[in-house]
């Protein structure tokens, strides 16, 4: 797990994939033995996953018959990478679920790989250029994921520094590499160029670090509000070191807005928003076509190859929407089965928040990230093209479902059952401390009886 989580959002080498900490998690538990198995089978999860790898194998078998230049090898291996990101998530949740407390561990890890990354793949040779904005930040892989990973990381750094516990020993060096950490992630985040992680960042880390802090705290403090206003005038000098960068990032918007509002579309400048508007058409016509089972992921390519769209060079290989992605691909079905397992991970989040087997910190630090990547996946397609877009929500939506599964496993209660035993209700439960103190006083009165006959 420490392997997955240190080199998730990473991309050094072949011998370095971070999958392969999930792929050895799911080896042992094929051995692990029937036990884990059946608390497995007893989640509705596994059979969801079942069913969607299923459907895979069946659509892709259609979509094989209705294309004939593309061979089901070629469909099945498409559809597969998401199959991935189901199987390894169930394995990753299974063994999680015995060590919920190492979630918060591992989400530092995944920080700390994305920091390394930066310092060792950054190319500081043309660091002007990247300053200067003419070159987009990448670190081994695309700019848009760098702008996701960065915001990913800031929202965890910053729920670190604002709910940890004091500490006498080692503040200052804590404090140090946060603020070092966190300053080389503002750095990515804005050089990275990543509009749609802009808006994430913007949207989701305030949001949650708020509500983070009124679930922990329940008031405002002064060490909490400090620590805020640090961070708001962090961001507020990123943007003045940076602002000729995000004006020019954001440029031409009103140019499309007026052209969207008096209706010529024809009329649209070139631009990265315009290609993305494009490509959204087409991908709702292909959808159209074909709405129940889809055209397969692999035939999105050649479908995108075939309709002339490109903007100066660039022929996109997607169509810059995660949703509509798996929308076309993989035709209402499949799309209605990633959304349902989505919804019940959220769910079972909730629940396992309610009942106490998921910490305040811990909830919303997996909320938060599941957001920003919600959030990033409506402009473009990171989700589970390549191993380092898959390896970080095989992570997340893991520690969701060890949550799930420990709180099913611990027969911990939810709603008014949770309420009621904080507000002193006494509970029937076999074990509870009501039947504890029950036997100690008949244990007590017996003992009295002994003392009294022997006298």
């Amino acid at each position: 797990m420490a392997f997955q989580a240190f080199f998730a959002m990473t991309h050094f080498s072949n011998w370095l994939r971070p999958e392969y900490g999930g792929a050895a998690a799911l080896l042992i538990l094929v051995v692990a033995g029937g036990k884990r198995w059946r608390e497995l089978a007893g989640h509705p999860l596994f059979w969801l996953m079942l069913a969607f790898i299923v459907y895979a194998v069946l659509q892709a078998a259609y979509v094989a018959r209705t294309t004939p230049a593309l061979s089901f090898s070629e469909h099945l291996s498409f559809n597969a990478k998401p199959v991935r990101v189901a199987v390894l998530t169930c394995a990753i949740g299974a063994w999680l679920a015995d060590r919920p407390r190492r979630i918060p561990l591992l989400l530092g890890l995944m920080v700390a790989g994305f920091v390394l990354a930066a310092l060792l793949c950054t190319p500081w040779a043309r660091f002007d250029a990247i300053v200067g904005g003419t070159l987009r930040l990448r670190l081994c892989y695309p700019e848009n994921v760098v702008g996701e990973y960065a915001a990913i990381g800031l929202l965890l750094l910053s729920l670190y520094a604002l709910s940890r516990s004091p500490r006498r020993s080692g503040r200052v060096a804590i404090a140090c590499a946060a603020i070092s950490a966190g300053t080389l992630l503002l750095a990515c985040l804005l050089y990275a160029q990543s509009r749609a992680a802009w808006l994430a960042m913007a949207l989701v880390v305030p949001l949650t670090t708020f509500t983070c802090l009124r679930d922990i705290h329940r008031h405002w403090r002064r060490p909490t509000a400090i620590a805020l206003g640090v961070a708001i005038l962090a961001m507020v000098a990123v943007l003045g070191v940076g602002y000729t960068l995000v004006a020019q990032r954001l440029a031409g918007g009103q140019a499309i807005a007026e052209a969207l509002a008096h209706g010529e579309l024809a009329e649209l400048p070139s631009s990265s928003v315009t290609l993305r508007m494009q490509l959204a058409v087409l991908g709702w016509h292909a959808w159209q076509a074909h709405p129940l089972l889809g055209i397969g992921l692999r035939s999105i390519q050649p479908m995108i190859d075939a309709s002339g769209i490109h903007m100066v060079g660039y022929v996109p290989s997607h169509l810059h929407n995660g949703y509509l992605q798996a929308l076309v691909g993989l035709g209402s079905i499949g799309a209605g089965l990633l959304l349902a397992a989505f919804t019940l991970l959220v769910h079972e989040l909730r629940r396992a928040r309610r009942a106490g087997a998921a910490g305040g910190a811990t909830y919303w630090a997996l909320l938060g990230c599941l957001g920003i990547v919600l959030i990033v996946n409506a402009s473009d397609f990171l989700s589970w093209h390549n191993d380092y877009m898959r390896a970080p929500l095989e992570l997340l939506l893991g520690c969701c479902f060890a949550l799930s599964l420990h709180r099913r496993r611990g027969g911990l209660e939810t709603g008014d059952q949770a309420s009621g035993k904080a507000e002193g209700v006494p509970s029937a439960e076999p074990g509870s401390t009501t039947t504890t103190s029950s036997q100690n006083a008949s244990e007590s009165m017996q003992a009295s009886m002994r003392s009294a006959s022997s006298r």
